[in-house]
């Protein structure tokens, strides 16, 4: 009797309320930190199901340093924090229950030193040490299911029940990320963001820096920083609340900290400026390639995208396009491979597919749903073909709605490439 009063007493001492270890406010806690661990485990596993994680060592253990140190004087410096570099052009940063933070390789590009980075990790660091995750289930989920689910992180084995609960609390989390933290609550990861780079060393201007890009950038959602914003307050708020926390910059400030951001950003992977091409006018000629390519008069062609030869977009913004190299391997043997698995990496939805003949040769030409650098769902066409032992992708999308009005400039852009 003893011995069973004791388990009933460890399953239920962690529910209730508590002080937040980060806000000091009180409020429930129906969620174990044992269960709040699991939760993040699954949601990590379904995120790395929808994107491909960076393939570099030096990127990953640089950006999982820099967020250890910022960790360590958190005010949960105890929770198990992991640091994930998603291999995605989308420039986002986002926290996930149980220690687990994600920033996408499009976000480190669009940086320019480790206090920039420092804000952004802080940031997302400050969400999960308020607890904002576990918040954000309760309030989703009824009391009775949390009682329940609170108590599997602790109990002495979990049954299929228990497993179930689980998988399907980390389903619900990662549909509620996408949907964003309330203004209070990404506001106040702002504020204690900001004290845990002044505890770690950093150049608190770094916050001020990083928010004056994005507010530079705010009208500019070819940028990419349109899914950034949706989930945040005005920058313009963020940066005056900023500006009232840490004053004017110090003249003689020297950060504690040797900054090799430079040095880290340099090895993200990009076209190589040998094998880049040129572009004049409306035309792009690739001569290591033996590419040409063209768009009509309403689209612009540029660089933007760090891992494609060329890309385009209309002169409104509406559409959106990409050549791309893909590498081959025994996965990839033919055109409808490469399409498939270059749609999967970029999270397309499969919509329908056939072989085609084209002027840059036979290959294959599907059509999908995607979202775009700036944020925004894309009718996608994307024609794969296989020249000279490499892949090559060019994907042209514009909204949904105004497909039929893209149709013919769309076709023209497929049939513009050529080889030789």
């Amino acid at each position: 009797m003893k011995y069973k009063a004791f388990l009933i007493l460890i399953l239920f001492f962690p529910l209730g309320c508590i002080r937040n270890p980060a806000t000091r406010k009180v409020h429930p806690r129906l969620l174990s930190p044992q269960a709040e661990k699991k939760i993040g485990i699954e949601t990590k596993k379904k995120i790395l199901e929808q994107y491909q994680v960076l393939n570099s060592t030096t990127v990953t253990n640089y950006v999982s340093q820099v967020g250890q140190r910022l960790a360590s004087v958190c005010d949960r410096p105890t929770v198990d924090y992991d640091f994930t570099v998603l291999d995605n052009d989308l420039i986002n940063a986002f926290a996930v229950p149980g220690g687990y933070v994600f920033v996408t390789r499009g976000l480190l590009e669009s940086m320019n030193d480790e206090s920039e980075l420092a804000m952004v990790l802080g940031h997302e660091i400050a969400h999960i040490a308020a607890l904002h995750g576990v918040q954000m289930i309760q309030k989703e989920m009824g009391q009775n299911a949390l009682t329940i689910l609170g108590t599997i992180g602790v109990a002495l084995t979990m049954g299929p029940e228990a497993m179930l609960m689980v998988a399907n609390t980390a389903d619900l989390f990662s549909s509620l990320y996408m949907l964003g933290y309330s203004r209070e609550k990404e506001l106040e990861s702002d504020n204690l963001g900001l004290q845990y780079m002044l505890r770690a060393g950093y150049d608190p201007q770094g916050s001020l820096r990083f928010l004056k890009t994005l507010q530079a950038m705010d009208s500019e959602e070819s940028k990419g920083w349109d899914l950034y914003f949706r989930t945040h307050p005005s920058t313009d708020q963020r940066i005056r609340i900023i500006e009232s926390m840490i004053g004017r910059p110090l003249p003689d400030f020297k950060p504690p900290i040797e900054d090799s951001y430079a040095v880290i950003k340099a090895q993200l992977p990009k076209v190589d400026q040998d094998k880049q091409g040129s572009i004049s006018g409306l035309t792009y000629t690739n001569t290591f390639h033996e590419v040409h390519f063209h768009v009509p008069s309403n689209w612009n062609l540029d660089f933007v995208h760090s891992q494609a030869l060329v890309s385009f977009r209309t002169l409104d913004g509406d559409g959106d396009g990409r050549l791309q190299v893909v590498d081959l391997s025994s996965m990839t043997i033919t055109a409808e491979n490469v399409a498939y698995k270059f749609s999967k990496i970029s999270d397309f939805q499969f919509i329908n597919g056939r072989d085609v003949l084209y002027q840059a040769g036979y290959g294959y030409l599907g059509r999908y749903y995607g979202i775009s650098s700036s944020g925004k769902l894309l009718d996608i066409r994307l024609f794969a073909t296989i020249r000279r032992g490499k892949g090559y992708v060019l994907l042209c999308g514009v909204p949904p709605e105004k497909a039929d009005s893209y149709a013919l400039d769309i076709e023209q852009i497929l049939r513009a490439l050529w080889f030789g």
